[in-house]
């Protein structure tokens, strides 16, 4: 083997490996800007259905009648598609959200049907039992967002993005 297909092989073989590790930069870049996106938006999904809520705390709310589902289930999509290991503090969060709509229902019916008995039925201190969990829930959800993300575009602490 002559000298000169010795180097052009040596440089082929360093251009291969340049252009493997260039590859492998850069799609670990976009992963990390898809991740960090998605844990936005998912934020943004938890501070809304957070809003939705704290919305039902006032019996009288007769506001835009948003589908807490919704905002729940782009939470649910963008945590499928970037964050499977968040799979159990989503379905706490979703629990929490079944009793809290159970509690909810329960409480039209009986504040239809019966309103001194809705009265006297500590709505007010359960529902604040249930928002309680719904926080401890939406706030670790929150901080392990942010930790798998990395640094965020939108700089905030979860007591500023979720009513207390």
């Amino acid at each position: 083997m002559t000298g000169l297909i010795y180097h052009a092989l040596w440089i082929g073989l360093a251009l291969l490996v340049i252009a493997a590790a260039s590859a492998w930069l850069s799609r670990r870049l976009r992963v990390r800007e898809t991740r960090r996106l998605h844990a936005e938006e998912a934020l943004e999904a938890l501070a809304q259905y957070a809003e939705w809520l704290a919305a039902q705390r006032r019996p009288a709310f007769q506001g835009d009648r948003v589908d807490p589902a919704a905002p729940l289930a782009r939470v649910r999509e963008l945590q499928q598609a970037s964050f499977p290991e968040l799979a159990p503090a989503l379905v706490q969060l979703l629990e929490v959200h079944a009793r809290t709509v159970d509690f909810l229902w329960r409480q039209q019916l009986l504040r239809v049907r019966d309103p001194e008995a809705w009265l006297e039925s500590d709505h007010d201190g359960r529902f604040m039992a249930l928002w309680r969990e719904h926080c401890g829930v939406v706030h670790g959800l929150a901080e392990r967002l942010r930790e798998r993300a990395g640094e965020l575009l939108v700089d905030a602490q979860p007591e500023s993005v979720f009513p207390a």
